[in-house]
This record gives C-alpha cells, structure tokens and sequence, in this order.
C-alpha cells in the first residue's frame, strides 16, 4: 500500500507540475490535498485521498482538542494556500519549475492543522484566512518566516 501511496501522491506532483506550468493556481488546493493525504498514508479502503482523516492526524489547537465533535471544528492549512502558492509562481517566474521542486515546497510547507469554529472567525475577522501578516515578510522582524505567526496573532495556541 505504501509503494501505491507514493505512486500516487508522485501523480499529484505531477498535476501541480502541469496546473502551475500552465499558470493555473486556482485548482491547486485539491491536488495539494490529494498530495498531502497519500503522503502521509491518509487514504480510504479503496486508496482514495481521505480528508477527513486529516481532522485525526494534523496538530489540533487547545481549543479544537476540547471540541467534542468534528462538526465544531475546521481544518486549516498552517501556510495559508496563497502563500503555498506564491512560491510556485517564483519557481514559474523563475524558470525553475520541476517535479522535485514542487515536492520540495509541499514536503516543507504542507502543513494542516485543526482549529474550532471560533479560532477560525478570529482569523477571518483579522483577516489572515488567506494570507500571512507582513510581519511574516520582514526579516527585521521577529515574526520573519513564523509559519505559526498568524494563530499567535490571534491568540490560538497549540
């Protein structure tokens, strides 16, 4: 089962490969998805991608781990998708774009972690449901590469 996980999860590389390649970032988050699931052995009977497996697997917040159903919580991406996204787009940008590079990025980058209902109205009312403080940006600041630095902006622990 091993060896087919990894040969699907080279078939996602490939379809982000050929997505990115052609500069169409908006389909992305599925196959990202796809990609973490048989990475990380998150498949069904069938050896389909098992979201909902991520909800068992990825570091909860303290409040999430206190929710008593999957219902009252959401699954989060720890490098928000645009993030993931913009380095794709330096690799196009810089004619670096390769199978080995992709995997590269999603093995450093794709993370999901667990937040409640709550914690995730707090990200969307700062408005970092999508993107990164600018402190993540700055490398003056402490914040600089943080991946955790917008949870700890809006007060969510782990």
């Amino acid at each position: 089962m091993v060896a087919t996980n990894e040969f699907s999860a080279n078939i996602e590389l490939q379809h982000i490969y050929l997505e990115a390649y052609s500069e169409r970032y908006h389909s992305l988050r599925q196959y990202f998805e796809a990609y973490y699931c048989y990475r990380h052995n998150l498949v069904t009977r069938q050896g389909k991608p098992d979201w909902l497996q991520i909800f068992h697997f990825a570091r909860p917040s303290m409040k999430a781990s206190a929710c008593k159903t999957r219902k009252e919580t959401v699954r989060e991406l720890a490098l928000p998708l645009s993030v993931i996204t913009g380095k794709l787009k330096a690799l196009v940008r810089d004619e670096e774009l390769t199978v080995e590079a992709i995997a590269e990025i999603l093995d450093e980058h794709l993370e999901y972690v667990i937040l409640s209902r709550f914690e995730w109205q707090k990200l969307c009312q700062l408005g970092f449901e999508d993107r990164m403080p600018p402190s993540f940006f700055q490398p003056s600041d402490p914040g600089y590469q943080d991946v955790m630095i917008r949870f700890s902006l809006a007060g969510i622990e782990f």
